[in-house]
């Protein structure tokens, strides 16, 4: 009796043996069913792949839907790979992402802006652009030479920007004067600025914050002067025509008393002294344009304008890139989600969903369709002129330089001249320290 049940149990477990050695037949060395031992299906489609996710970083909310939208439709084409966007506040944003850098633990992907990228790129952080990801021929030039070192790209160019003039219709309505046009010069600016500002009012005509690319820059370029060289060598602050331009700029503070002082500003913000009523004219760039258009308290009274013209026509121009972070773990993920960013459809995306004028070739109408109440054609008009933004690998050590001189200079502590002279000094100083 034993001896049956014994050879019974033996028979129970000999078919079990035998069916899993049937199953395991029927596996792959990938552990798939229905595949032989290549790894191929016997039969229907490809094995399926496991999913990798991408982090995606970003600083700016207004642009999350783009964004967004770009991931979704990657993802639709590569189901194996999910986009998870993620939004920081800028100064957040930079803070975070340098500890990232330090501790390995990077974003897969990530916006990057010229004031941070040479940091980043000497230390071999960013992912180079490799021969044939995307056609740079359908990028601006000096976009893609802004985010380039020892001839190679550093990331996929994202947007572009330019600086336009926002004038306030309301105020230019009450004093009878025309709106601003293509037809001012730095004279018909100083004039309507004047005739603008209101002190009983609290008016003031023009609107002159510490700032660079929507400030001072414009018209040192302008006037003929230059920042920094074309081959990063040699700083432009000792000429004539930048200096001429510095002071003409923080001359509507200290001489024609047509903007509130860099204290005023300081205390109480650019963006918020235009929303208030209070600015009847300030440059501002084309990234303003979500949040300008979106604002209730501005939205219906503000205008643009190309911006006046000097000695010639100039406008500051920047942008940012995509860039893939060179420790990520998922390198060829990564090169796929850069190159679909550098497409025409990626770029279209962008420009419906009104996050900032798209870098490629022939996809920036779709922009400014997205904002038929404005004049914002300007913006894109002024390309044909526009200059790329200044920088350099030492920027960062500059750059703190001039916003403590230019300070000095827009409080009347010294003349453009005085710290023009001293700027140039330090600045070429750090230049002759570049890697060439």
């Amino acid at each position: 009796m034993l001896s049956k049940r014994i050879r019974k149990l033996a028979v129970i477990i000999l078919v079990t043996i035998l069916a899993l050695s049937l199953l395991t037949g029927c596996r792959g060395k990938n552990g798939n069913v229905g595949t032989n031992e290549g790894g191929t299906e016997k039969q229907g489609g490809k094995a399926p792949k496991e999913t990798t996710e991408l982090t995606f970083a970003i600083w700016d909310k207004n642009q999350l839907p783009g964004m967004e939208a770009i991931a979704a439709e990657f993802t639709k084409q590569n189901p194996d790979i999910k986009v998870k966007v993620e939004v920081t506040p800028w100064d957040e944003y930079w803070m975070k992402l340098e500890a990232g850098a330090v501790g390995g633990s990077l974003p897969d992907v990530f916006w990057m802006h010229t004031n941070e990228f040479y940091k980043y790129a000497t230390n071999d952080k960013l992912l180079v652009i490799e021969e044939g990801m995307i056609d740079k021929t359908k990028f601006p030039p000096g976009l893609v030479e802004l985010f380039s070192m020892g001839g190679k790209l550093y990331g996929v160019p994202k947007d572009f920007d330019t600086i336009a003039l926002f004038y306030n219709k309301e105020i230019f309505d009450g004093a009878g004067l025309p709106y601003p046009d293509e037809n001012w010069d730095w004279d018909k600016l100083v004039d309507a600025a004047k005739q603008l500002t209101d002190r009983e009012k609290g008016i003031w005509g023009f609107g002159t914050p510490l700032t660079d690319q929507e400030g001072y820059f414009n018209f040192v370029y302008q006037n003929e002067g230059y920042v920094i060289s074309d081959d990063k060598t040699k700083s432009g602050y000792e000429l004539k025509e930048t200096k001429e331009g510095v002071q003409f700029y923080f001359d509507m503070i200290n001489k024609h008393q047509v903007s509130p002082t860099l204290e005023y500003f300081s205390d109480n913000g650019d963006n918020e002294t235009f929303y208030s009523g209070k600015l009847a004219m300030l440059f501002r760039g084309s990234w303003n344009m979500a949040s300008y258009s979106s604002n209730e308290l501005i939205k219906d009274k503000f205008g643009i304008a190309v911006l006046p013209k000097g000695r010639q026509r100039a406008s500051i121009y920047n942008g940012l890139i995509y860039a893939g972070a060179a420790t990520s773990k998922h390198q060829e993920e990564v090169k796929r989600f850069l190159t679909y960013t550098g497409t025409e459809e990626a770029n279209i995306i962008q420009g419906k969903s009104r996050a900032a004028i798209p870098a490629y070739a022939g996809t920036q109408q779709y922009w400014v369709e997205q904002f038929t109440d404005y004049h914002v054609q300007a913006f894109v008009d002024m390309l044909d002129y526009a200059v790329a933004f200044p920088t350099s690998q030492t920027r960062p050590k500059w750059d703190e330089l001039s916003k403590t001189t230019m300070k000095k200079i827009g409080i009347g502590e010294i003349s453009a001249d005085e710290g023009c002279g001293f700027l140039a000094e330090e600045m070429n100083k750090l230049l002759a320290k570049e890697k060439k």
